[in-house]
């Protein structure tokens, strides 16, 4: 599903209007649309229980108007905390709040006494909803909204956010100082890129997304290349698996990783690849982790390579080069080889020779920093996944004008190196070499651990060794590795302290997840 700027879904809104559907009608139908998200991410939300809503007095406001109307009619006990008077409001939001039935209570306060009236109803309900700001905020947030947004409080009463969370900058993620934390946000139209980024993505619980009829041609007109990645469509690209399928049938990986000092890295890599679904993993790596493999990563096939005086790999010989890449569907590369001279050439002019789809992490990516050489590779399927310092290194730019321009600068460099870039980061984006961007909205910071970028280059080679293009393995490889992250945080009770190899541990639950959608278990 595309992503969108505050400023890209206001202009679709003016064209939808142009285009022949009145703003209050646009109004009625998000406030209706709401009412059945809220239900559907509430299920044992029943009248009568009190729900209040926290109106602003622009169009977000407006939507809290209809939805509280709408709740009203349905039997709830509503009451409206609104935060102008009428003749400051919207005319669509006037509009709404005149159409309230007078069983809806509607408290129109000074504002010093704003955080104590919305204490004391949060206190009085299961379920209270900010219609404040949406994406009409305009950071930083000033006077008693600062001191409102903070009396948000979850442990009072579930929070539900219209649109984006009071705060947040739907065009970047911003928060400045200070946003409603929410336990679901339910959107309109289309996604707010401002869901997806840090810090805003975290303020905004579950998202929902609802349609309210916003024409395609007019959201594609407004919006740039970009897509979130909702489990319902990445379940599609789930490799087929046929009941009576056979190892050498599920694909073979080769994962080319480690030293001396980072042999942790190729067998991290090797579980990942291992977690993958493909049916046959072969290590390779210095000798002087054989034995550390096979006690350590049973499954996998573990061939000893030699190596220098540092304890990095050395180039081979070509027969026994061939032999090694004998029959092998995928590599991985990179994960923990160090930055030997020798090394580097070795592993720059492997990629220039292989035509297998690979992927390069790590320092299979700055060999090519450390040598000055441009990146060259034979194979047609290539997926690259630098973290944020390598990718800035390997453009080179520095970190901050990565960060400040890294939607833009992704796609770019996918275009122009002729790859799938997974440039790795808060949150992870993916872009084609088309210059499509994904942006997956799966992991967090239990992920911030040395090791798990190891896991996904050999979870995304597996998949490519299983059949599928770069875009697809990748985009597969991030959502379920990010998910993985997510249920071991959960099954832990705390980020804190996840290891690399609990995250490949936990793959497979997140490729049941997936299984679950693709069966029509999950949501449209």
């Amino acid at each position: 599903m595309r992503l969108a700027t505050s400023a890209q879904m206001a202009a679709i809104d003016r064209d939808t209007i142009a285009f022949g559907v009145p703003a209050l009608e646009l109004m009625e139908r998000a406030g209706r649309e709401m009412l059945h998200a809220l239900m559907d991410a509430l299920p044992m939300l029943e009248p009568p229980t009190p729900i209040a809503l926290c109106c602003g007095k622009g169009n977000n406001g407006g939507d809290g108007l209809v939805l509280a109307r709408l709740l009203d009619q349905l039997g709830f006990e509503v009451t409206v905390l609104l935060l102008a008077p009428p003749d400051d409001l919207s005319a669509d939001a006037a509009m709404n709040r005149s159409r309230l039935p007078a069983t809806v209570e509607v408290l129109i306060p000074m504002r010093e006494d704003w955080v104590d009236i919305w204490l004391r109803l949060q206190a009085d309900c299961d379920v209270v909803i900010d219609a404040v700001f949406g994406t009409g905020v305009r950071p930083p947030i000033h006077g008693e909204y600062i001191d409102l947004f903070h009396a948000f409080d979850r442990r009072l009463a579930t929070v539900v956010s219209l649109d984006v969370p009071s705060g947040v900058s739907g065009d970047d993620g911003r928060v400045d100082p200070v946003a409603v934390q929410a336990d679901h946000t339910i959107t309109v139209g289309l996604p707010k890129l401002g869901l997806f980024v840090t810090p805003g993505r975290d303020h905004v619980g579950a998202v929902s997304v609802v349609d309210i009829g916003f024409p395609d041609d007019i959201c594609e007109r407004h919006t740039a290349d970009h897509h979130i990645l909702w489990p319902v469509d990445v379940a599609e690209l789930l490799p087929v698996r046929p009941g009576d399928t056979h190892k050498y049938q599920s694909g073979t990986c080769l994962v080319l990783a480690g030293s001396q000092r980072y042999g942790g890295a190729a067998l991290l890599a090797g579980l990942g690849a291992l977690r993958s679904g493909a049916g046959l993993i072969t290590l390779g790596l210095p000798s002087c982790h054989v034995s550390a493999a096979l006690g350590q990563v049973t499954e996998a096939l573990v061939a000893g390579l030699e190596t220098d005086d540092s304890g990095c790999l050395l180039p081979m010989e070509k027969t026994a080069f061939d032999d090694l890449i004998a029959r092998q569907n995928s590599w991985t590369v990179g994960p923990g080889l160090g930055a030997a001279p020798e090394t580097d050439a070795f592993i720059i002019e492997t990629l220039a020779r292989i035509t297998q789809p690979v992927v390069v992490d790590a320092d299979g990516l700055s060999a090519f920093v450390r040598t000055g050489s441009e990146l060259c590779f034979a194979g047609s399927e290539v997926v690259l996944t630098p973290h944020h310092g390598e990718l800035a290194r390997l453009a080179g730019i520095t970190s901050d004008e990565l960060t400040a321009r890294r939607f833009e600068i992704v796609p770019e460099l996918a275009q122009r190196w002729g790859v799938t870039l997974v440039a790795k980061g808060a949150p992870t984006l993916v872009a084609d070499a088309g210059g499509t961007v994904y942006v997956n909205g799966t992991g967090h910071d239990a992920l911030a651990h040395g090791g798990t970028g190891d896991v996904l280059a050999g979870l995304i080679g597996g998949l490519l060794a299983q059949g599928l293009n770069g875009i697809d393995a990748a985009v597969l490889g991030c959502w379920l590795h990010g998910r993985a992250g997510e249920i071991v945080a959960e099954l832990a009770g705390t980020r804190r302290g996840v290891l690399a190899r609990d995250v490949a541990g936990e793959i497979p639950s997140a490729f049941a997840e997936l299984e679950w959608y693709l069966d029509g278990g999950g949501p449209a």
